[in-house]
């Protein structure tokens, strides 16, 4: 199958070779605000940049994960990618765990935050508006495998930037597992540049053409932005600094009561435990969606049909966004943080009309 999408910022021309999930079911696509790169796949199913219903996240999550080979030799670590796949790599780790019955799979995600904990490794995804990724030493065994997770790959560069990082680190690492939603690096060949064998489980593989038109101007601080790290002085581990087992941490204290069709957005890396709140709300009966914030600046068009604007929870003064969250939409909204209630920008919380459900205490 193949496909054109015009940008504001240029032509994509997609083919579609192998599909487990239809093109449509799985993303769409819209333009970056970004000079290293136009455009921006947009995910249906990952409860980024698109309201999902959790049923259907955890189904894309289910069928991907049994892409991903059961035997490989433990220990297992699950490398999820900061910010749009630290919740999608916490399913597929959980997932992996209740597929195979193994105690010796473990997760841990990149981070954008500095910790008062020693570095494991540091890497940088290029085409990203935020550049530096960030990996904690976990107190775990040293893994022998790594299932590495992304939402899309394009060029696999990020996942060689890693994947050396994290074999100089961990020496004893025999093999690697790539899982993706979306595989766009066909012929790409950046397998064989991975330093270990490497094998890629997706739910669609194909390749993505793009021919740049008319450059959007960015943002004179895009540098500075690319390269902004967070600092936590107060942390508690919801995966950056590894976990033996799968976790659902409850918010602290009592929820709102659900009169209605409600959204629960996640702040930035922490995306996790409000999906699974989320979850457990859908399958008490409630109609529910769940989407996060970013840093990623995306044009209005195409996927993108509503963006707010408003401030860093983390404190790094880069702006942050939230799309297609229409407060006309009929839904109340619950903003979920691990960072405190100050840190949420009010205009955000008034605009939405939204209550705040903490997870620290």
């Amino acid at each position: 199958m193949a496909r054109s999408v015009t940008l504001p910022t240029g032509r994509l021309d997609i083919a579609v070779e192998e599909v487990a999930w239809p093109l449509d079911a799985l993303c769409d696509f819209a333009a970056r605000e970004n000079p290293r790169r136009g455009f921006l796949v947009v995910s249906r199913v990952l409860g980024r940049n698109l309201p999902a219903a959790p049923q259907t996240m955890r189904r894309s999550v289910r069928d991907l994960t049994k892409r991903i080979p059961v035997d490989l030799p433990g220990p297992v670590m699950v490398i999820g990618l900061a910010e749009a796949a630290v919740c999608l790599g916490h399913m597929v780790h959980e997932e992996l765990c209740q597929r195979t019955g193994r105690a010796d799979i473990h997760f841990l995600h990149s981070t954008r935050q500095q910790l008062d904990h020693p570095l494991l490794c540091r890497f940088e995804e290029p085409h990203s508006h935020a550049a530096a990724h960030l990996i904690y030493r976990p107190a775990l065994p040293s893994p022998r495998a790594l299932v590495i997770v992304d939402d899309e790959v394009s060029t696999g560069r990020t996942l060689c930037n890693l994947a050396e990082a994290l074999t100089d680190a961990w020496p004893g690492i025999e093999a690697i597992v790539v899982a993706t939603l979306t595989d766009w690096s066909v012929g790409r060949g950046w397998q064989a540049r991975m330093p270990r064998p490497t094998k890629l489980a997706a739910l669609l593989s194909g390749r993505l053409e793009w021919t740049q038109g008319a450059a959007i101007a960015a943002d004179p601080n895009f540098a500075t932005a690319a390269g902004s790290l967070g600092r936590m002085i107060t942390h508690h581990n919801f995966g950056r600094l590894g976990l033996k087992a799968p976790i659902a941490p409850s918010p602290a204290g009592t929820l709102p009561a659900v009169r209605g069709p409600l959204r629960i957005v996640g702040t930035g890396e922490f995306a996790y435990p409000p999906f699974r709140l989320a979850e457990q709300l859908a399958e008490a009966g409630h109609d529910v969606v769940v989407q996060a914030t970013t840093r990623s600046p995306a044009c209005l068009g195409v996927a993108m049909a509503a963006k707010l604007r408003f401030a860093d929870n983390y404190g790094t003064g880069v702006p942050n966004y939230l799309y297609n969250a229409d407060p006309a939409d009929g839904r109340a909204t619950w903003i979920a943080h691990e960072t405190g209630a100050d840190t949420i920008d009010p205009m955000l919380v008034a605009t939405l009309d939204a209550a705040l459900i903490g997870w620290v205490r």
